[in-house]
């Protein structure tokens, strides 16, 4: 395995991170011009290698916010491509995640496509994506890669992973590590609290963003119409989870946002009193 230039000691405080989603192709060296304390997500698909090649070793260097992948997703699709396709295109990245010390690979908990209705076509495709899922989780624990499931929402007729159905995929996959996204889980009518509650250790990242209960905007926390509830939901991090990453997965922010929203979070923190 390449040893990495990047590495660092592991910080004990509250981790934050931005995701490239506010930096498409074109503007994606604006990476560069975030706050060091805060860490990079990269969508992998989003841009070249040659793009990524060129702008996270500048991105990355002297960072003290650590370095994440989403997987593909839009042809690599863990619900309907082949699976041996699908493993050759999850595998791709691997280089990159290693060459910046990576924290975490992210990976959805169904494809993007079609979710049938029918609750036997529902079961049967969860237990296909459950099997591919402990088989990719097998491969990052082979290649010393962390990876973490994110809870999808991509509306009717909801999630193909309940709640309780999201849960327990952590008994089937012990291998992988839980990202709760925010969004997803208010439009999927989760609980996030009770989900806190029952992953705890085992839950290890969130991508935080907020919509209007409806649509998945990918608005910055406390929006104007926002509906997440930020104090409960700081709660529970500090309760459960207090070595958690929150990765800030907003469509339309700028590098100073990052750094607004962070103290913001941190403030929340602090004014938490665990009893």
């Amino acid at each position: 395995m390449q040893q990495s230039m990047f590495i660092k000691e592991r910080k004990k405080d509250m981790k934050y991170s931005a995701s490239s989603l506010s930096f498409p192709q074109g503007s994606v060296r604006g990476l560069k011009k975030l706050d060091k304390r805060i860490g990079i997500e990269i969508f992998y698909e989003f841009a070249s290698e040659d793009m990524w090649n060129h702008v996270l070793e500048e991105a990355m260097d002297h960072r003290e916010g650590e370095f994440s992948i989403h997987s593909p997703m839009f042809y690599a699709n863990v619900g309907y491509s082949d699976e041996k396709e699908l493993i050759r295109e999850l595998s791709v990245p691997f280089e990159l995640y290693h060459r910046f010390n990576g924290q975490f690979y992210v990976l959805h908990s169904q494809g993007e496509g079609y979710i049938p209705s029918d609750e036997i076509e529902r079961a049967d495709l969860r237990r296909k994506v459950t099997e591919r899922i402990k088989t990719f989780s097998e491969i990052c624990e082979s290649e010393g890669i962390t990876l973490v499931i994110e809870n999808l929402y991509q509306g009717t007729p909801g999630p193909l992973f309940s709640q309780e159905e999201y849960i327990q995929l952590f008994d089937a996959v012990p291998k992988a590590k839980a990202l709760i996204d925010v969004g997803h889980a208010v439009l999927g009518r989760y609980d996030i609290y009770e989900v806190q509650k029952a992953l705890k250790e085992r839950l290890i990242g969130y991508h935080v963003h907020d919509n209007d209960g409806i649509r998945d905007f990918h608005w910055r926390m406390e929006a104007e119409n926002g509906v997440v509830d930020w104090d409960k939901f700081c709660l529970g991090v500090k309760k459960y989870t207090p070595d958690a990453t929150l990765v800030m997965e907003y469509v339309h922010a700028k590098p100073d946002d990052y750094t607004d929203d962070m103290e913001k979070f941190e403030r929340k923190m602090k004014d938490i009193n665990i009893m």
